[in-house]
């Protein structure tokens, strides 16, 4: 009976003992620490098809949503929202900053929340507690059994407890309810990483480039100085639309005052064809930011560059968008603020109201101003072509032009070497203008069609640089493969330099892309006739007179 009571004893003491260890382990966390817990989160990744990506756990910062996590749960998707301890969801609105190697990220919710404070130290030795968002867990009783530096300045704390991978991502509070890091375990090692890393994350310009934040398809917040800002909204034209409009909100949000975001905002919605639109956002600019003339200035260059695009015609006339309306903006820009910047706007809408002796006028008078450029010489060309200048008027204006180019030369000069290329091929230069042409390639390469290559293999032509022409001809070919013109033309120049064969081949094959081309049947016919082909030969010379070829009639002469 005895030995039963002491065994019900040892199993009581037994129990009670466990019973304490889970509450110290588990339950038994200070007052400040259930406080702080209200700050932690649960947060949630989407995929792009709404799928979920990944879930883990976090803790807000600060009381205007900005927060901090693990990184990884990021990589791949393209929405993330957290639930908070009230179970409210906030969605994420963009990245502030992360780091792969500490898995750790910074960014800005929706909303107002709680937030916990930072632990600035941590001792060796402390007791501290991994606390989940209070619904999906509680917290575990850890101790830091050792601390080391990271960066010279932030906290990697070493730490022993039962919490499981679960809990990846939680704040672990110390006694006062303070953030010392976010809990990390991986195999037998557990960790925290200090979240004063993260909050010190600063976005720069340049973050829209960041690799690590790029394998987000989260929209990267903007930096806090306007400068920075700036940097951030060009880049950001380079993302998705959905995403470059978002930065493009934000920018307005945040710098209410600065023209930048005002005018990207006009310039997607014209993109998009809503002029009025984009009419309403440019009032809207003149009405609220600080520097009105560079409102006015960028009112009046968009409804100049867009009042002359035909397929905008219909929208920008129903939207009141007129040349004189440009013209009135830019007047508007010069009366807050003198400009030569606003004066050559200013010229190059008169030059488009065709009063092209005004625009002479206003085009040579910013040449005796800082404001001298190569764009200046080439106005005035075109000016002084329309009021019936000499062509060695018009080529002296636009030897200038590339005198003013920098140099050695760049891309932007390349409209200035092709402008004066046409101008000295009109004067019978040839070969002089191609030079110029090859200068104009040499700063495009890659990026010009066919057009280009006929254009500058007519030129060669007309100065019999017979090779040369053949080169152009066949890149042309090879641009635009079902493209008549090109086979037939490379035929006719290899017959001029007696390629018999690949003359016939050439024709041959233009007749096969279209076989209504009078002049590939001409070429054929030559071609056979001089390779002793004479019957097929007659026979297509007679189907190039009956597609209306006028040439027909002498080759048939010629060779019956």
């Amino acid at each position: 009976m005895k030995e039963r009571m002491n065994m019900k004893l040892r199993t009581l003491i037994l129990i009670i003992a466990l019973v304490l260890g889970v509450s110290n382990s588990i339950f038994a966390q200070p007052g400040a620490v259930k406080k702080a817990a209200n700050a932690a989160f649960t947060l949630t990744t989407f995929k792009a098809d709404g799928s979920i990506q990944a879930t883990s756990n976090g803790v807000c910062i600060s009381a205007d949503g900005i927060a901090v996590s693990p990184w990884k749960p990021f990589i791949g998707a393209d929405k993330a929202v957290i639930i908070d301890a009230k179970g409210q969801k906030h969605d994420v609105e963009c990245l502030l900053g992360a780091n792969e190697i500490y898995d750790i990220a910074k960014f800005q919710v929706s909303g107002k929340t709680t937030a916990a404070p930072l632990a600035s130290a941590v001792p060796a030795g402390e007791e501290v507690w991994v606390t989940p968002m209070t619904q999906s867990g509680s917290a575990v009783k850890a101790n830091v059994s050792n601390v080391e530096k990271f960066m010279d300045k932030y906290n990697y704390s070493i730490l022993a407890s039962s919490a499981t991978d679960k809990l990846n991502g939680s704040p672990v509070f110390n006694a006062k309810g303070q953030v010392v890091g976010l809990f990390n375990t991986s195999g037998d090692s557990q960790s925290a990483t200090d979240a004063n890393y993260a909050k010190d994350f600063i976005l720069k310009g340049l973050s829209q480039n960041d690799m690590t934040l790029r394998q987000s398809g989260i929209r990267i917040g903007l930096p806090n100085t306007i400068e920075e800002a700036v940097v951030a909204l060009m880049l950001s034209s380079e993302k998705p639309a959905n995403v470059h409009e978002a930065v493009i909100n934000d920018f307005i949000a945040k710098f209410p005052q600065a023209n930048d975001g005002y005018y990207a905002l006009a310039n997607m919605q014209i993109g998009k064809g809503e002029i009025a639109n984009a009419d309403k956002t440019l009032q809207t600019a003149v009405a609220k930011v600080t520097a009105k003339d560079e409102a006015h200035y960028n009112y009046a260059r968009l409804v100049y560059h867009n009042t002359v695009l035909p397929v905008l015609e219909e929208n920008t006339k129903a939207a009141g968008w007129t040349l004189d309306k440009a013209l009135d903006e830019i007047q508007k820009a010069q009366t807050v603020k003198a400009n030569d910047a606003y004066r050559h706007l200013q010229a190059q809408i008169i030059f488009a109201k065709g009063d092209y002796a005004k625009a002479y006028s206003e085009f040579d008078a910013l040449t005796k101003t800082k404001f001298n450029n190569s764009e200046l010489y080439l106005e005035m060309a075109q000016s002084r072509q329309h009021l019936g200048a000499t062509d060695q008027e018009i080529l002296d204006l636009l030897n200038k032009s590339i005198e003013l180019c920098d140099t050695p030369y760049v891309s932007t000069s390349a409209p200035y070497f092709y402008t004066r290329g046409q101008q000295l091929e009109k004067m019978g230069e040839y070969r002089k203008a191609v030079q110029d042409y090859y200068t104009y390639e040499y700063f495009n390469q890659g990026r010009l069609g066919a057009a280009f290559y006929y254009m500058r293999e007519q030129c060669e032509v007309k100065g019999r640089m017979w090779q040369q022409a053949l080169q152009d001809i066949l890149i042309a070919s090879r641009l635009d493969p079902k493209e008549a013109l090109y086979p037939t033309e490379a035929g006719s120049l290899l017959l001029r330099l007696n390629k018999v064969d690949a003359a016939i081949s050439a024709a041959q094959q233009a007749i096969q892309l279209d076989a209504s081309q009078p002049d590939a049947h001409l070429i054929l016919g030559i071609a056979q006739c001089e390779s002793k082909q004479k019957e097929e030969g007659l026979k297509n010379i007679q189907k190039a007179k009956e597609l209306g070829n006028a040439q027909a009639d002498t080759f048939l002469q010629k060779y019956k």
